[in-house]
């Protein structure tokens, strides 16, 4: 059996600074034709973005994905168009998702990236979805997620994926390991896929702490994606809730009873996260910890990550 390994295992290897301050060193990240600021976004949760979380991290030349559940996408492409926002959004793989985006190409509304967001992506209804986008959407950004190993990003980049989405259930309110057993450790789940990809890979679930963002850009990852991260904010989605003179956000998975129509195949849980204020504190202490890690690595720009070495806890 191979040993799964996952951030909390491991730690990046210092070497010597080659800037006279960690300031120097960028975060930005080349991503689907566009430069964004930092290789960290939020989860495309209902639980986690709305229209406004989107619009703020657009304006902050940050990635995002509006979520599928219970949003109209059509007047959330049009009001991102209407302020010259890029969009971003995300569909599954069955006749609803297939009604949007027909409705979307039957109206000339442009989609800059477009997500395919199911539990395991590695499936011929996935494919054939990714044929339809690729026939009406050719100049779309296309991710596919989510998978998990290096056979089914190969197959899928096959297919005609642009960047492929990697981990499964590894979210903290994801009990998909809990109810079937399946899952891998995210650190081999991005080596693997890393391995044989030849386009981006955006790393989804597993971020604790602020330097597993540093972990999983040297493991080969793209982008982070990343959900409790980002919940509990002003920007971020939910109500805020007292309870005993405490503020509190909801969080819960896409595979929660709170967040389908229909109580089934039940993979997701719910949580209260802490009223956290304004997120652009949050947004300036990720860059600011990423740069030191770049500096700590000896690089002076974000992919000089993948040259770190890592040590095994």
């Amino acid at each position: 059996m191979e040993k799964q390994i996952g951030y909390q295992d491991i730690f990046l290897k210092p070497e010597k600074c080659i800037v006279d301050s960690r300031k120097e060193c960028s975060t930005k990240v080349l991503f689907g034709g566009r430069e964004f600021d930092m290789p960290i976004y939020p989860s495309n949760m209902k639980s986690v973005v709305n229209t406004e979380t989107c619009k703020f991290f657009a304006r902050n030349n940050l990635f995002y994905t509006m979520h599928r559940f219970g949003v109209n996408i059509l007047d959330f492409i049009i009001e991102m168009n209407k302020e010259n926002l890029f969009t971003s959004i995300s569909v599954g793989i069955n006749d609803d998702s297939y009604n949007i985006l027909e409705k979307i190409y039957q109206e000339l509304l442009s989609v800059d990236y477009i997500t395919i967001d199911v539990a395991n992506a590695w499936s011929e209804k996935t494919h054939k979805m990714m044929d339809f986008i690729k026939e009406k959407f050719p100049k779309t950004f296309l991710i596919v997620g989510n998978v998990a190993t290096k056979e089914a990003v190969q197959e899928i980049e096959r297919w005609g994926a642009s960047c492929t989405k990697c981990g499964i259930a590894g979210g903290s309110v994801c009990i998909t390991k809990n109810k079937t057993g399946v899952h891998r450790g995210m650190v081999s789940t991005i080596l693997d896929c890393f391995e044989i990809s030849e386009l981006p890979i955006i790393a989804d679930g597993g971020i604790v702490e602020h330097g597993d963002i540093a972990k999983a850009i040297s493991c080969g990852a793209t982008m982070v994606m990343a959900g409790s991260l980002f919940s509990g904010y002003d920007q971020s989605a939910g109500n805020i809730i007292e309870i005993e003179d405490t503020m509190y956000k909801e969080y819960y998975g896409s595979a929660s009873k709170h967040n389908k129509d229909e109580i089934k195949n039940i993979e997701g849980k719910k949580t209260l996260i802490k009223y956290r204020g304004d997120m652009n504190r949050l947004l300036k202490e990720l860059q600011e910890d990423l740069q030191s890690s770049i500096s700590y690595v000896g690089g002076k720009f974000l992919n000089d990550l993948i040259k770190a070495e890592h040590y095994i806890i």
